[in-house]
């Protein structure tokens, strides 16, 4: 059990990570509580991610550096990749720190070029700590670094990262938490039937019935649980995923650690032919189909086969319609519309 000093030491670090927490602002959580963790163990450099041990490769979900030499993170997170063993020897229902100099961090799995990266940024020396449920092949790590050239870890580093990291990990969640509460309440964020929220890693938090309905059709296999994994990579880039035969697309943006998803009706301009269009935003100024033979030089009666199809692809009946959705358009609001075909 902790000593008397250290068991204060906790409760001080418990209630300053919980004050964080409470603020739920856009600057990120974890650079203010690691620099808060540095108070109680003294590092030099962080990584804080989370990932999935599947078949022997580590899948990180989520990574964040604090402090870390731009040169060494990509050698760093070369290495994490490359240790699921040890990843797993500290997935224990308490989590297991893990102490390892120079020579054990850097004995294998990276070539010169890397050595020196790491040698140069001066984070040598690592203390390695992870949480997860027992039985569980996920988890959450967290990895400190000092230089070789300063004092090495020690027994006592070990156990107060050992107590202290599930404070971090619980005050991250309330953290998230009030973010997403706060982000309910924001237009275009809070739930609706278009509309979902996920965390980071694709665990879905709510998702509206007409979306759901869109992402089954797409990827007839997924759960409703976890975004399914083309969706959740063009998600975490930021990129809109057309869905083909719906007239759909689904675009997504980040909010502090979370994904917002929507599903758009594909703009008119990008479901017609040019010349559909054309004759489309024409017919809604007001020409009639024989000023818009005239001008085209087509028929009138092509014309108006033409406008039909042009109608079916927006699955719309009237020029009202057609009005208001080209309007919608312009001005950047939801287009509401049937998709193609129905």
């Amino acid at each position: 059990m902790p000593g008397g000093g250290l068991l204060e030491a906790i409760l001080q670090f418990a209630q300053q990570l919980y004050r964080i927490a409470q603020r739920a602002g856009p600057e990120p959580f974890e650079d203010l509580a690691l620099a808060a963790l540095t108070e109680q163990v003294p590092f030099d450099a962080a990584l804080w991610f989370t990932g999935q041990i599947d078949g022997g490769q580590l899948q990180v979900h989520r990574l964040h550096a604090y402090r870390m030499p731009p040169a060494a993170l990509e050698p760093l997170v070369t290495l994490v990749r490359q240790r699921p063993e040890a990843l797993a020897a500290t997935a224990g229902t308490h989590g297991t720190a893990h102490l390892e100099d120079a020579e054990a961090l850097l004995a294998r799995g990276l070539d010169a070029a890397a050595h020196e990266q790491l040698c140069r940024g001066r984070i040598e020396r690592q203390l390695l700590m992870g949480t997860a449920a027992c039985g569980t092949p996920g988890g959450e790590w967290l990895s400190l670094h000092r230089a070789q050239s300063g004092a090495p870890f020690d027994a006592q580093d070990c156990e107060r990262v050992q107590v202290l990291m599930p404070h971090l990990s619980e005050s991250r969640a309330v953290h998230r938490a009030l973010c997403l509460r706060h982000a309910s309440a924001e237009p275009g964020i809070a739930p609706g039937p278009h509309r979902a929220l996920t965390l980071c890693d694709g665990t879905v938090l709510h998702c509206g019935g007409r979306l759901a309905e869109a992402i089954g059709i797409r990827w007839p296999e997924w759960n409703g649980l976890r975004l399914p994994a083309g969706l959740l990579a063009r998600a975490q880039r930021e990129e809109a995923v057309a869905l083909e035969g719906l007239g759909q697309i689904i675009q997504a943006r980040r909010f502090t650690d979370a994904l917002v998803l929507s599903l758009r009706s594909t703009p008119p301009q990008e479901r017609l032919t040019p010349r559909e269009y054309e004759l489309v935003r024409r017919f809604a100024a007001g020409e009639d189909c024989n000023a818009l033979a005239r001008r085209s030089g087509l028929a009138p009666a092509t014309v108006r086969n033409l406008l039909r199809l042009a109608y079916r692809k927006l699955g719309i009946n009237s020029r009202a319609q057609l009005l208001r959705l080209l309007h919608r358009a312009e001005t950047g609001a939801r287009v509401e519309f049937p998709p193609a075909g129905r």
